[in-house]
């Protein structure tokens, strides 16, 4: 699958891009002034390109297969050029100096296609993939990137980041972009457009033109068919979960636990008086900002929710913006939280990891519920840990901070290991051997922090581990005991050892920690 990216060029140029050269003459005069290209330019800008290598490359691959695919359905097409712009920052000028050049030097590249077929009125250019190092921004949040192996005019080369995809209107929408940058992103392996199409049904024999784009059930149908679990909601069906459970909490989930997610929405304006004749679009989200000095979530608790029900903070309140692709305008934006309104969203998907039941939205809920419930073990608890007094007062005034994120056990058990509280002391190292042979493979966990820890030093004085495996229908009527795994506060574990009825509380045991006071978030 990766042939298209080690592939052996057929001809190249190097093209120093320092001052006078004008990235805007150079795209308009070979690309048509494409905005997506114009993006990649900017986003090497702002890594101070100095160098652009530009190879004319064979089609081969996924990109071959492309070409064959999109001729399936328009016997007129043709795909007259395929280039791969590499963008450096390093200066040099012949082929001779690339083989000294750093692999940390190469900021991406992207492999960009001419599409022509007269009869879909379809002639310029499009991106068919591109990758871009993260931002060295401490405070963009990027739970994963895949590693991208080049061969750049016959040398190897490699970087992480995560695929952008754009679609051409012949074999792949928005749709089918986002699902390859999500499915590429999540497993790990590259996956073709005529095989998206063939999981959604979408054949030269069905009636139905790819490039048209998907529903929210042939979507499903391909998640379904690459074996990714997730948890969508189709907001047409029902108005009400637009308030209820909001897109925005399902896509920080989502980006959170690095499975990542996607959101639909209709376009709205003055030429779409009509909400039901307006276009849809969808985008692929794969991270957040995180951002220490939000004032939200104290304004929310002290202000506007005065009284309310709400028994806890999400951590997604330092969310600012989440960071995706535009297909339409090019790779790695900033989309504010509340940018898109709920009523201009129809359908929201959050992919989950493995074969888990349940979303990390329903494991925030969850772990309130165990909180809760172990409040009065915490108040006959017989120790002098300030603490565990603190956590019993954060947690009648409604104010801890609840933070899930999808892990596997080695990290969570390493993480305990390396870690020392903020009086230096650390964990019983038996008691993490015992623990890494009964906890499961991956868990949800669910961070637990006070305002005053969280934003400013990011520790947490807690977690809550949640069994992912178990399937949870409604998690505010059917509060099932089996899924809490443990639950860890200063100085103790609790581990639930059963007897929940509504007449009674449930029953824990505790189990010593040598951990006494907050440690650092994962």
């Amino acid at each position: 699958m990766a042939a298209h990216r080690i592939v052996n060029h057929k001809k190249a140029k190097i093209l120093s891009v320092l001052p006078n050269f004008s990235s805007f003459n150079y795209i308009e005069t070979n690309f048509n002034s494409t905005p997506s290209i114009h993006r990649c330019f900017s986003v090497a800008r702002s890594f101070d390109m100095k160098t652009l290598i530009v190879e004319d490359i064979p089609a081969t691959g996924i990109i071959k297969d492309e070409i064959d695919e999109i001729t399936e359905f328009f016997s007129d097409y043709r795909c007259s050029t395929i280039k791969r712009l590499t963008f450096w920052d390093a200066q040099f000028e012949t082929v001779d100096e690339i083989k000294n050049i750093k692999n940390e030097k190469l900021i991406g590249y992207a492999i960009i296609k001419k599409d022509q077929s007269e009869s879909s009125e379809i002639d310029g250019w499009h991106i068919f993939e591109a990758v871009f190092k993260k931002y060295p921004h401490k405070h963009n949040c990027v739970s994963k990137n895949i590693n991208f192996k080049l061969k750049i005019v016959g040398y190897d080369f490699n970087i992480d980041g995560v695929l952008y995809c754009q679609q051409n209107q012949l074999n792949k929408a928005c749709a089918q972009v986002a699902l390859r940058t999500l499915i590429v992103n999540h497993t790990g392996k590259d996956i073709s457009y005529r095989r998206i199409n063939q999981l959604a049904g979408i054949t030269p024999n069905s009636g139905k033109r790819p490039g048209s784009g998907l529903s929210v059930q042939e979507i499903r149908k391909i998640l379904e068919g690459v074996n990714i679990p997730f948890a969508d909601f189709d907001y047409t069906k029902d108005q009400k979960l637009r308030d209820s459970h909001p897109y925005h909490k399902f896509i920080y989930s989502g980006v959170e636990s690095g499975a990542g997610a996607m959101l639909g929405f209709r376009l709205t304006g003055p030429n779409y008086p009509k909400k039901e004749d307006a276009p849809r679009h969808i985008i692929p989200f794969y991270g957040h900002t995180f951002n220490k000095d939000t004032w939200v979530p104290n304004a929310d608790m002290s202000y506007f929710n005065v009284g309310g029900s709400v028994g806890y903070i999400p951590s997604a309140s330092w969310t600012s913006s989440f960071i995706g692709h535009d297909d339409n305008f090019g790779c790695n934006f900033c989309v504010p939280k509340g940018y898109i309104k709920n009523h201009q969203v129809d359908y929201v998907v959050e992919l989950l990891n493995e074969d888990v039941k349940y979303s990390g939205v329903t494991a925030e809920v969850l772990s309130l519920y165990f909180i809760n419930s172990l409040e009065s073990y915490l108040k006959g608890i017989n120790s002098n840990n300030k603490w565990i007094q603190r956590l019993i007062r954060y947690i009648r005034q409604r104010r801890i901070i609840l933070r899930p994120t999808f892990i596997k056990k080695e990290k969570y058990i390493n993480s305990l290991a390396d870690s020392k509280d903020w009086d230096a002391n650390t964990e019983d190292a038996e008691l993490l051997s015992v623990l890494s042979r009964l906890l499961p493979n991956n868990i949800w966990m669910v961070e637990i922090s006070f305002m005053e820890l969280f934003p400013a030093n990011e520790r947490k004085v807690g977690e809550i581990l949640l069994n992912p495996y178990i399937e949870v229908v409604d998690p505010k009527q059917d509060i099932n005991f089996e899924l809490l795994l443990l639950a860890r506060i200063p100085s103790y574990y609790f581990v639930y050892t059963g007897n929940f009825a509504k007449s009674s509380p449930p029953e824990f045991m505790t189990i010593e920690s040598g951990i006494k006071s907050h440690l650092p978030v994962i």
